[in-house]
């Protein structure tokens, strides 16, 4: 007699096969979700490190180049910090354009002796430099976790310079970071998988130079200006007799204005872009 149909352990195993494969296959998907959510995580955080300082073709720019500094973490409601400054004009900041090196323009800490009202120094908020998604107010992680700081100071996403957390309002932020898909700093939680390993991007901000080059004498005073904020700051050098070079450190990387006083009492003013951690050469020649 032919017989029909499964028998119940038959079908009890065919539902346990496909029950497996299911079950691989979601785990497989739920992987691949997780590496996925990594790669853009990561993105994200380059993004960001670009937002603050990056070299499109080999002009600086980016919110350092803007505003001469880095910038500050600042608080939000719920006791804890964020980089607002990237996308939000700061409060009491003015839009990005060229300003007169006047007295009334000079940053606090800026020489007096520098103020020169015939001189345009670009400065200010250029922004956004960062776009949140539409509806958010904070940046977030592929996996909803702040891309900012929590209440918890141990667990802390902004770090200062020295790679310290930032726990405090106002101060620069120089490193950010995530914590990978379980959301936990490695040394608190051992990543079980590369996707929830901690992930940090440093800013570019080490300051720059500019090495002028001139015929002996011809220099007598150079000049230098950048940005603080929407305030001009700088500084200022003279030149030794017989000298043919003048080095000027510690300037904020960006497009700077540089004005050279040469030894016959004319002056030329340069638009010079110095780059993050490199010294530039500019061979000084009169206006034409």
């Amino acid at each position: 007699m032919k017989r029909e149909g499964f028998t119940l352990i038959e079908l009890t195993l065919v539902l346990f096969i496909l029950a497996l494969a299911a079950h691989l296959g979601s785990r497989s998907l739920l992987g691949a979700k997780s590496a996925a959510r990594r790669k853009v995580a990561d993105r994200q955080l380059d993004e960001i490190a670009a937002a603050v300082y990056c070299e499109k073709g080999g002009e600086p720019s980016g919110f350092l180049a803007d505003m001469g500094r880095l910038p500050f973490a600042k608080s939000v409601p719920g006791d804890s910090l964020c980089l607002s400054e990237l996308y939000a004009r700061p409060e009491g900041i003015g839009d990005f354009r060229a300003r007169p090196a006047s007295a009334e323009n000079l940053a606090d800490a800026a020489p007096a002796a520098i103020a020169d009202s015939s001189v345009l120094v670009p400065c200010g908020w250029g922004g956004p430099y960062v776009q949140l998604p539409q509806g958010a107010s904070r940046l977030r992680d592929p996996w909803g976790n702040p891309m900012e700081n929590g209440g918890d100071a141990a667990a802390a996403r902004l770090l200062d310079a020295s790679f310290a957390a930032v726990c405090v309002t106002n101060v620069p932020v120089a490193a950010i970071r995530h914590f990978g898909s379980d959301g936990m700093p490695d040394a608190e939680r051992p990543p079980a998988s590369p996707e929830a390993q901690d992930a940090t991007r440093h800013f570019d901000f080490a300051p720059a130079g500019l090495l002028l080059d001139f015929l002996p004498d011809t220099v007598s005073r150079v000049v230098w200006y950048a940005p603080l904020g929407d305030r001009i700051t700088g500084g200022e050098a003279f030149t030794a007799a017989g000298a043919s070079q003048l080095l000027l450190e510690g300037i904020a990387p960006g497009v700077r204005i540089v004005k050279i006083h040469f030894s016959d009492g004319t002056s030329r003013v340069l638009s010079v872009p110095l780059r993050a951690g490199r010294d530039e050469i500019f061979a000084v020649e009169r206006q034409p």
